[in-house]
């Protein structure tokens, strides 16, 4: 992942030895004020195991949950170790408790050392899911999608999608989210490298009965660069073949923009600018990350953009029948943030009450980039810090972050990411609220 002044960007990160993953899974029900919201206190944390097939201690990561009812959610990201491959990986929680990791099969002809991660799940019912990634692929390395399914508990061996028409040869590409409607279809986006040498945002789609489809290009805006070096990072729908895609392009090699993109009736619209907050500056960092419909009108997107050359600030930006409005800050922060405090949001799940739970990273006083959690309750922000887990405490290799959440009715919610030890010893855990 890249870092730009401590500030995490949209792409993912596949571990590298130094950072493992945290599962933090919150109930959230509405109280008295956002404290009690929040459901602050949790029993100890408990570890999320690499796969059982490992010999030697493994790194592991997590970029992607979806939960399909209290207790029960998945999570995928990667796992490795000095000298492993990084190979992709999902762990599944059922009543409450955390499995091993189980290790993907990826597609034949994955290169020797694979890179491969996951970044997107959805669920139709517990043990019925779909996981989206990329790997590299041969000997030349080029990253590749994967699409991978849980039919009764059991993963498949990955497959990869048809690219758009215009692919080029040897083939790019990756998938960076993916959602599933109630009548079983579901539309995975991220973005593929055209004939012309230039990155572009796509779309795949499978119908509720019958094979995944070949992926097709959404139209970057039309104030995109020559080469828009695009890519969609989150997709939800509202209903079937009604869905909305976010992300970010270039504007020029040294400034990016967040856009949006939706479809309607099965047909995709050219993607559109979000306008950023006014104060607002120029950078290569600016994107809506993440999007959630809590109603089949409007639907409520998160991400982050740069008021400084140091700092950033969360924004949300809501898309009402059809139309991005423009995007707003989030002032709130949390409590033990630094002076000149730098938040960023990379996943958000909404209930149809208008409760949302956010996560992603912010500045703490020490200067480090820590996890963090936003909830909106009665159109307002809370910002907090959660607890370090055992032995994630500050030190000069303090790092976390939450990259993606999942709520259920009764508004329960699963959100997974990463830590980094103070001695740089990485780690793999779980931890729940009561």
């Amino acid at each position: 992942m890249l870092l730009l002044s401590g500030i995490v960007t949209n792409a993912r990160v596949a571990v590298s030895g130094t950072v493992g993953a945290l599962i933090l899974v919150i109930p959230v029900a509405p109280g008295p004020g956002p404290g009690a919201a929040l459901g602050t206190e949790h029993r100890q944390a408990t570890a999320v195991q690499p796969p059982a097939s490992s010999r030697v201690a493994q790194s592991t990561g997590l970029f992607a949950t979806a939960c399909a009812a209290a207790g029960s959610c998945v999570a995928g990201g990667n796992f490795g170790g000095a000298g492993r491959p990084l190979e992709p990986m999902v762990a599944t929680q059922s009543h409450g408790h955390w499995s091993r990791g189980i290790p993907l099969l990826l597609p034949a002809g994955a290169a020797a050392q694979p890179y491969a991660q996951v970044t997107g799940i959805a669920c139709h019912t517990p043990g019925n899911c779909v996981a989206v990634g990329d790997y590299q692929y041969g000997r030349s390395g080029h990253l590749q999608a994967f699409i991978t399914i849980e039919s009764r508990g059991r993963w498949a061996r990955a497959f990869t999608p048809r690219l758009p028409a215009n692919a080029a040869s040897p083939s790019s590409a990756q998938l960076e989210a993916v959602t599933c409607t109630s009548n079983g279809s579901c539309e995975a986006v991220g973005s593929y490298q055209d004939s012309a040498g230039n990155a572009q945002t796509m779309v795949v789609a499978k119908p509720p009965s019958g094979p995944w489809g070949q992926a097709t290009e959404i139209a970057s805006p039309p104030n995109a660069a020559a080469n828009p070096d695009a890519l969609m990072t989150g997709i939800a729908c509202n209903a079937p073949e009604s869905c909305v895609a976010v992300g970010n392009y270039s504007l020029s090699a040294s400034q990016f923009a967040a856009m949006g993109a939706v479809e309607v009736r099965g047909t995709w619209h050219q993607a559109t600018q979000i306008a950023l907050p006014r104060g607002a500056i120029p950078s290569t960092f600016a994107a809506i990350t993440s999007v959630s419909c809590p109603t089949a009108s409007q639907c409520l997107g998160v991400g982050q953009y740069a008021v400084s050359a140091t700092q950033s600030r969360a924004m949300t930006v809501t898309e009402s029948n059809g139309r991005f409005g423009r995007a707003v800050p989030i002032t709130a922060v949390p409590r033990g943030s630094s002076v000149l405090p730098s938040t960023y949001l990379l996943g958000v799940s909404c209930r149809p009450s208008g409760l949302c739970l956010a996560v992603g990273g912010g500045r703490n006083s020490s200067g480090h980039s820590v996890a963090m959690y936003m909830i909106r309750s009665a159109g307002h922000w809370h910002a907090t810090f959660p607890a370090p887990p055992p032995g994630g405490t500050a030190g000069p290799r303090q790092l976390s972050v939450l990259y993606s959440v999942s709520c259920t009715s009764p508004f329960h919610c699963g959100a997974v990411g990463y830590y980094r030890d103070q001695l740089g010893v990485t780690h793999a855990e779980a931890a729940a609220t009561p």
